[in-house]
Parts: structure tokens; C-alpha cells; sequence
């Protein structure tokens, strides 16, 4: 009888020695299920924000490119309006030109009528 109480107690020790191994190794595989899903979140959010950096900087640049046109259309007006300026200051000197030849003209028509 005392032998089967030891066999029995072996059995009981190897069955609870066999439920904490098992016990312990569910904890290892949820700890490493956390430490992955942790891992895997952790990768996400900084793919996430290497996305939103990048795309603060493509904005940057496309607002910089739009202020370069805007600049360049702007020096467009400029050097457009000082061509249309430059040419209205040559017709203005024609016309003047053009003016002063009809009064000569004129002056010598006049002074050839007053010696006939």
C-alpha cells in the first residue's frame, strides 16, 4: 500500500511537472505572439510615418514649384509690359517725328508761298 502511495504521488508529481511544462510553454508562445504583434505595430507606424513625412515633403515642393511659377509668370508680366512700354515710347517718337517733317514741311510750303 505505501508503495502504490509513492507511485501514485511519483504520478501526481510527474502530471503536475507535465501541466507546468505546458504551462509554461503556452506562456512562451503568447509571449512571443505579444512581442510579434507588438513588433508588427511598431513596423506599421513607422512605415505610417516615414508615409506622412514623405508626403509633407513632396507638398513642400510642390509649393515651392508653384511659387516658382507664380515668380516666373510674374517677371513674365514685367517684361512684357516694359516691351509694350518701350514700343509705345517708339511709336510716341515716330508720331512725333512724323509731326515735326509735316510742320518743316509746312514752314517751307508757307515761306515759298509768301515769295511768289
Amino acid at each position: 500500500l505505501r508503495q502504490a502511495r509513492i507511485a501514485e504521488e511519483a504520478r501526481q508529481a510527474e502530471e503536475a511537472a507535465k501541466k507546468a511544462e505546458e504551462a509554461r510553454l503556452a506562456e512562451e508562445a503568447r509571449l512571443a505572439e505579444e512581442a510579434r504583434v507588438i513588433e508588427e505595430a511598431r513596423s506599421a507606424e513607422e512605415e505610417r510615418l516615414k508615409e506622412e513625412a514623405l508626403r509633407a515633403e513632396e507638398a513642400k515642393l510642390e509649393e515651392f514649384r508653384q511659387a516658382r511659377l507664380a515668380e516666373e509668370a510674374r517677371l513674365e508680366e514685367l517684361r512684357q509690359a516694359e516691351a509694350a512700354k518701350k514700343a509705345e515710347e517708339a511709336r510716341l517718337a515716330e508720331e512725333a517725328r512724323v509731326a515735326e517733317e509735316a510742320r518743316i514741311a509746312e514752314e517751307e510750303r508757307l515761306k515759298e508761298e509768301a515769295l511768289r
